[in-house]
């Protein structure tokens, strides 16, 4: 008895620290990329795009683009909405370096930890684009858990106005975000069954 309890204790302790070690190493990852080239954009309304998420994931970050000198010209409100408009998260980063970090060319702020789920479709939306510029084209590149869908744009400067949505080739970047993706499945199950078998042969 004490010898299976002790491999089923050993079982836990092992797919806890895998599961432990992938949440350790489970880096941020930016949705989008830009490689300093494309052509830059000023308008006056809101804008931003549609996605579908491939995998789940956190959202922990909400950004804006800063070209040029560092630095935003104004501040910029952020979110990401679900397929039928509804928010989901949102942030407003103000002007200058007042974010909360620095990665790439992109401002961000911190935001409380939203999850996004898997072949759900979302997009997301940034205001005041009159100073500071947006970009769009090849030089906008998309993470390999991030299927993007159309440019998007809201009917105002606001981000909470009706939105419309267009088709065409993928590469707009003014708002973005950081996520990270969650842990397999299969290693919280791992976890569980073997913390169970470990307290039913400690009762035996």
């Amino acid at each position: 008895m004490k010898l299976q309890s002790r491999t089923c204790i050993a079982m836990a302790l092992s797919a806890a620290a895998v599961l432990t070690g992938t949440q350790a190493h489970a880096d941020l990852v930016e949705a989008t990329s830009w490689s300093g080239s494309g052509t830059e954009y000023n308008y006056n309304k809101a804008v931003g795009w549609q996605f579908r998420a491939l995998d789940d994931m956190i959202v922990t970050h909400l950004g804006v683009l800063d070209m040029g000198s560092a630095g935003l010209s104004e501040a910029h409100n952020i979110g990401i909405f679900n397929s039928d408009g509804s928010l989901v998260v949102s942030t407003q980063v103000g002007d200058g370096l007042s974010g909360d970090s620095m990665f790439n060319s992109m401002i961000y702020n911190d935001v409380t930890l939203t999850p996004l789920k898997k072949n759900e479709t979302y997009y997301i939306l940034a205001d005041n684009w009159t100073q500071d510029a947006y970009t769009f084209g090849q030089s906008v590149q998309y993470s390999s858990d991030i299927e993007w869908l159309s440019f998007s744009e809201s009917t105002s400067n606001s981000i909470l106005d009706q939105v419309q949505h267009y088709a065409g080739d993928p590469g707009n970047l003014g708002p973005g975000f950081m996520y990270r993706t969650l842990p397999a499945p299969g290693a919280l199950a791992l976890l569980g069954l073997a913390g169970v078998a470990g307290t039913r042969r400690r009762r035996m």
